[in-house]
């Protein structure tokens, strides 16, 4: 009987422990289905319709704005000259006209204030058309403040009308210029609000194909057209994406044939970009610096890209750099063309206007004329370009050393006192595998020189200068000029302060702990070291020599001078800037990826 009991007892235990568990997960079942549904958040390009040339992206756009409108820099840059000759340009004018019409369609002005109020979390700006100014807006927000934007507030004004399940606002009105007169153009504003989501259009199709996205509709999706998600993909993945501030995406396949590209583009490097068909650019914010991260997709990927270590000559980089560049594999004809121009011609860079056709020559091409029976055949002809023939031997040299590095730094003069004429030191540095022969460099730049300083070579004497534990040689005469071998390092420098200065910053982490070893180009900026000495020589191009104000409530409707106020003025705006660094590699894949540092004096 109590054997009996205690069974029976165990298994009523048993029921009961299975009872309760499958009461537990009943329960914990039914909770489950009672919580409210929460779906990850697709990415704004899934609502954006295809067709876009250029795609900006910020997870946090009002963060954006407010760190900028609350910045000394934007309230210095609104108040500087330079911004009053940029509010004259055609540019600007045709961006006033754009917003004029915009404010005609849309009831109110899209001002500041206005931007203020329908900037929200995750926003993206996508472009269809460049001349056109055409648009598509998406930001997500709170669903009431969606609700309450100031567009709603006048959709009475609008028609009404429905995509699927749901209803957007269209206007279109002829807007006017800056000056207020009527521009007799059309500008369609269009508006619609879907849950979170806050979508401004300035085409009808572009509203209603972005409703129909959001109501998973089609999937005809920016996110999914060939050329960006091929950009996309192309960008290296990184351990802080998630710190990303803003994402700008470029369809250079058709950006850079457009006319307003080749007009607007601040670069001027419109040949140089046609060779690639896409482009990320990331930025990512810290308060001590920007860092902006570059992805460039070129046309042909089979195209061999040449990178080589560079540390070789950006060793030799002071800690007040001035401005460098540094280039992996330089062939000959750039390099005698930056020692011609900065070390032995020194002349200035030549400036064509691209607005301006080149002089057509008109005249009557002759095959020979009466002077040239005077003309001996059996001796050699006197060469009609000394000055060219004169760097044969150098150009030799440089073919026969293969440099694999070249490095091109300037930095402007100190001076002295108050002297007017200053110069701009200069140097050339080139790096090899096999050790350069000073002898032989000697006597190339005597060669170099010959024809420009002197008559059969008088004054060209190298002598041996000594400082600070280190040597180097020295041309006497009229045009300083100094060189010095380590090596496989040849240094060319415009002076011997230049050269001492490199020399001991050689023996120094000159790139910092960067590693370089597979890049084609670097370059540097030191806008702390430069900025005395560039707004100096402004203020003195325009025979200003007090130096440049910005900001100081001056009624003058005079124009700015052009150098001191307008030019300058851009330097004292952003006088926060200490420097901008840029390195350029590439990987295996051929995908051209480039890094530049703007770090900010706080």
């Amino acid at each position: 009987m109590t054997f009996l009991s205690g069974v029976i007892r165990s298994r009523k235990l048993l029921v009961c422990a299975a009872i309760a568990v499958v009461a537990t997960l009943a329960g914990a079942a039914m909770h489950r289905l009672m919580q409210p549904r929460v779906e990850t958040a697709e990415p704004l390009t899934a609502y954006a319709p295809q067709g876009a040339l250029m795609a900006v992206e910020a997870p946090d756009f009002a963060g954006l704005l407010a760190a900028w409108s609350n910045s000394a820099e934007e309230k210095a840059w609104i108040k500087s000259d330079n911004y009053a000759v940029f509010s004259q340009s055609r540019l600007f004018s045709r961006l006033g006209e754009a917003q004029g019409e915009f404010a005609a369609s849309a009831g109110l002005a899209p001002d500041a204030e206005f931007l203020s109020q329908v900037a929200g979390s995750e926003s993206l700006f996508a472009w269809y058309d460049i001349g056109k100014l055409e648009f598509l807006y998406v930001t997500r927000m709170n669903a009431s403040d969606a609700a309450n934007n100031p567009l709603m507030k006048l959709k009475d004004k609008f028609q009404m009308r429905r995509v699927g399940a749901d209803s957007f606002y269209l206007r279109a009105a002829s807007g006017q210029d800056v000056s207020g007169e009527g521009t007799g153009e059309a500008r369609t504003v269009a508006f619609a609000v879907h849950g979170d989501l806050l979508m401004l259009a300035t085409r009808e199709d572009l509203i209603a194909n972005a409703l129909l996205l959001a109501q998973h509709q089609g999937d005809a999706s920016l996110r999914s057209e060939p050329w960006y998600a091929t950009a996309v993909s192309a960008v290296a993945p990184g351990k802080d994406d998630a710190k990303r501030a803003m994402r700008m995406t470029l369809n250079l396949a058709k950006i850079a044939p457009s006319p307003y590209f080749r007009s607007y583009w601040v670069q001027r490097n419109v040949t140089e970009m046609k060779q690639y068909s896409t482009a990320v650019s990331d930025l990512y914010r810290t308060p001590e610096a920007f860092r902006e991260e570059r992805t460039l997709v070129p046309k042909a990927m089979d195209a061999p890209v040449i990178t080589e270590d560079l540390e070789a000559v950006l060793r030799y980089v002071p800690v007040d750099s001035g401005v460098y560049r540094a280039t992996a594999r330089p062939g000959t004809a750039a390099v005698i063309e930056e020692l011609d121009r900065r070390l032995i011609s020194r002349s200035m860079a030549a400036n064509r206007s691209l607005r301006v056709a080149p002089v057509a020559d008109l005249t009557d091409p002759s095959a020979g004329n009466s002077s040239d029976l005077d003309t001996r055949i059996d001796e050699q002809p006197v060469p009609t370009e000394p000055m060219a023939q004169s760097l044969d031997g150098l150009r030799g040299l440089v073919e026969a050393a293969h440099p694999k590095a070249m490095m091109v730094y300037a930095t402007g003069s100190s001076g002295r006192g108050d002297a007017i004429f200053r110069s701009t030191h200069t140097a050339v540095i080139l790096a090899s595998d096999a050790a350069w022969d000073p002898g032989a460099v000697e006597q190339a730049m005597d060669a170099a020189l010959r024809e420009r300083l002197t008559i059969g070579g008088a004054g060209l004497t190298w002598q041996v200068r000594e400082q600070g534990g280190e040597s180097w040689m020295e041309l006497t005469g009229l045009q300083p000029l100094t060189l010095a071998v380590r090596g496989g390092t040849l240094v060319a420098a415009s002076d011997s302060e230049t050269m001492r200065h490199l020399l001991e910053s050689s023996k120094c982490i000159g790139t910092g702990g960067a590693d370089y070893a597979k890049v084609r180009r670097v370059a540097g900026f030191s806008h702390t070291a430069e900025r005395a000495e560039y707004l100096r020589l402004t203020a003195l191009l325009d025979g200003n020599h007090a130096a440049p104000q910005t900001g100081d409530g001056s009624t003058d409707k005079a124009a700015p001078a052009f150098f001191s106020k307008d030019v300058g003025g851009l330097s004292e705006a952003f006088r926060t800037l200490d420097s901008e660094t840029f390195v350029e590699g590439a990987g295996a894949d051929g995908v051209v990826r480039q890094t530049v540092v703007y770090q900010w004096r706080r």
